[in-house]
């Protein structure tokens, strides 16, 4: 019953969607009950849910609701992921040979840092991660990279969250998380330093869609013995340059499509 119930609330949320057009490109409440047959309660529900994903915003002066930034960044994402798999296998080739260290190309998956490629180290101690591995966003530099560049309403949402301790390094306080996210993006890039294993530390950048917002990152990991505060400048470098590299295929593939 509860995955029926589940079903039925997703129908709905997507017939909410389905309603705005170029040409109804704004709704109120009682109008979108009345489209989609329901209750006005059930209408808001699914509206204020929508609202806090970043798919719908709300006009606080007409009251009206119309489409936000995450259904843009949404069409971006399923584009974009093709062309990530057809293309970014060299460059993260490049990048491995430079730094000689476990180069991972990851994705925001319910909240979670999901590996979608993996290049191993060049050493014979290599990580224990492989492709579809999610991992916790707050704690792993993927994972904050992936967050500070998604829109306020998904990072709000994201801070809610119980943020589970790992290591003695883990940042837990939902305000300090908050700022460092700030300092993330500001930065353009995120390091990591056992926050979510110890002994391990790894430097990540995000891959961007045309709207600004990071459809997926470039990370760098391996042991503090090698990933180091004297080394980690230059594997910063490297990452930004492989993942701005990345972003402008995307950014020339959204072009043509």
């Amino acid at each position: 019953m509860e995955q029926k119930n589940r079903a039925s609330s997703l129908d709905n949320a997507l017939s909410v969607l389905d309603l705005f057009t170029l040409e109804d490109s704004e709704w109120r409440i009682k109008d979108i009950a009345e489209q989609l047959g329901v209750a006005q309660g059930t209408a808001h529900r699914l509206v204020t849910t929508l609202v806090s994903e970043g798919f719908l915003t709300k006009d606080p002066l007409s009251h009206t609701y119309r489409l936000g930034t995450s259904i843009l960044a949404l069409g971006s994402v399923v584009h974009s992921r093709n062309v990530l798999h057809r293309m970014s296998l060299p460059i993260l080739e490049k990048l491995r040979n430079q730094c000689q260290e476990t180069v991972h190309l990851a994705v925001l998956k319910n909240l979670e840092s999901t590996y979608l490629s993996k290049i191993d180290s060049s050493h014979p101690v290599r990580l224990l991660s492989h492709v579809g591995k999610q991992n916790p966003a707050h704690c792993t530099s993927s994972g904050q990279v992936l967050m500070a560049f998604q829109p306020s309403a998904m990072i709000e949402q994201f801070l809610e969250r119980k943020l589970e301790k790992y290591t003695s390094r883990t940042i837990t306080e939902p305000e300090a998380l908050r700022q460092l996210l700030i300092k993330i993006r500001q930065q353009g890039f995120a390091i990591s330093v056992e926050e979510y294993h110890d002994g391990v530390s790894s430097v990540s950048a995000p891959v961007k869609n045309p709207q600004g917002y990071a459809i997926a990152c470039v990370t760098v990991a391996g042991p503090i013995q090698r990933i180091h505060q004297g080394t980690i400048p230059k594997i910063t470098k490297w990452v930004v340059l492989a993942a701005e590299e990345i972003t402008r295929h995307v950014m020339k593939a959204n072009k043509k499509s």
